[in-house]
């Protein structure tokens, strides 16, 4: 094994997946998001973990991450979040993934080819009620409507919207959104159409507002477990992933000697500095640059000097115990301390999502049962 890796806790992640179902009525579902390799995760074994737990649902934002759940045999229904490319709907359908339409070019391009293949296709309608990025504004939705009987391929089967704020304090345009989308329901209800699943509720919505969860909640974050919003919920939310990497050197350095380029950093006593196999290239900030801390013998030891492509350096003066192929914590716990991953995306001015969706592939990951 190489000496950087991330350590993936598969209980943890299920216990995240029960505490979350926990809180749903039953008559909700679950659908796991995975994109994005499940937030770095690995989405193979999340997936199927998830799927264990109680998940009935798979969320993708692109037609690959889809096809190769299907080709890993996995057979749950998988939402394709992102947008229909033209390209790509053969491939869609014939892994049998649910697209999202967003527009009524979108809605006739999928017909046409479901129609060619003589298939009937399961659809999920998004509506625009205010994140202004993939949907139809609900202005669109009576054309969607009154086109309805030509899209005789397609199977209106739920409608969604994505809350753009359901994690912000102030509850006013979530509200709005909320209600925008209330009124799209009501508008197709009126014109003879109900939808099996609507659906709303990202993680922070799942928490802070039951009312938005409908018939499907989609959960990312907190699965991972990350409370999507400051104030922490009842659920005690399990961390998922622990990067760790090894002491690759260890040197004792004069007061006035530089480290790394630039010379960002100076010893200004007789410093005990130590090398860390893992840069930027394998997802570390560089922002984490003379200000983000690493765990060694379960205390906290400082980046010095700039993070390299490869490489970085820590502080270890304090630490006279550290010895060369030490284990040093990225992120997760060691002793009685912890580096949370929220902590490393505030000193990076990044979420946890980028974070975690930056560790590289050339990180293996190592599953934990």
């Amino acid at each position: 094994m190489p000496p950087t890796v991330a350590e993936i806790d598969l209980t943890a992640f299920t216990q995240n997946v029960h505490a979350v179902r926990a809180r749903l009525s039953a008559s909700c579902e679950l659908m796991a998001v995975v994109k994005a390799n499940a937030y770095g995760h690995g989405a193979i074994a999340l997936a199927e973990s998830a799927l264990q737990a109680g998940a009935t649902w798979l969320a993708v934002a692109r037609c690959d991450e889809g096809m190769v759940l299907r080709l890993h045999g996995i057979d749950a229904p998988i939402l394709l979040l992102g947008p229909v490319w033209p390209g790509e709907i053969d491939t869609l359908l014939t892994y049998r993934l649910t697209p999202v339409i967003g527009s009524l070019e979108a809605a006739r391009l999928v017909q046409q080819q479901a129609q060619q293949r003589g298939q009937r296709v399961a659809v999920h309608v998004n509506v625009d009620t205010g994140m202004g990025r993939l949907g139809l504004q609900p202005h669109h939705i009576p054309a969607l409507l009154d086109e309805m009987e030509t899209l005789t391929h397609l199977d209106w089967q739920g409608v969604m919207t994505h809350l753009a704020t359901a994690d912000h304090p102030d509850e006013r345009i979530l509200q709005e959104q909320w209600q925008g989308f209330c009124r799209v329901v009501q508008t197709l209800h009126d014109r003879g159409v109900a939808p099996r699943y609507l659906h709303a509720a990202n993680s922070a919505a799942l928490y802070r507002f039951p009312q938005t969860h409908g018939q499907i909640v989609r959960p990312g974050l907190a699965l991972y477990g990350v409370h999507p919003f400051e104030a922490p919920a009842a659920d005690v939310l399990r961390p998922v992933l622990r990067w760790k990497t090894r002491l690759a050197r260890l040197a004792t350095l004069s007061p006035g000697h530089g480290v790394s380029y630039g010379h960002t950093f100076v010893a200004s006593r007789p410093s005990r500095i130590g090398t860390l196999p893992v840069g930027y290239a394998d997802g570390l900030c560089r922002r984490l640059s003379n200000v983000g801390e690493v765990l060694v013998h379960g205390q906290r030891a400082p980046f010095v000097g700039q993070i390299t492509m490869d490489m970085c350096m820590i502080d270890v003066t304090d630490i006279p115990q550290a010895q060369m192929g030490d284990e040093v914590v990225l992120i997760g716990a060691q002793g009685s301390d912890r580096i949370t991953v929220e902590a490393m995306a505030s000193h990076c001015g990044q979420s946890p999502y980028e974070v975690f969706c930056a560790i590289s592939a050339r990180v293996p990951r190592r599953y934990i049962v």
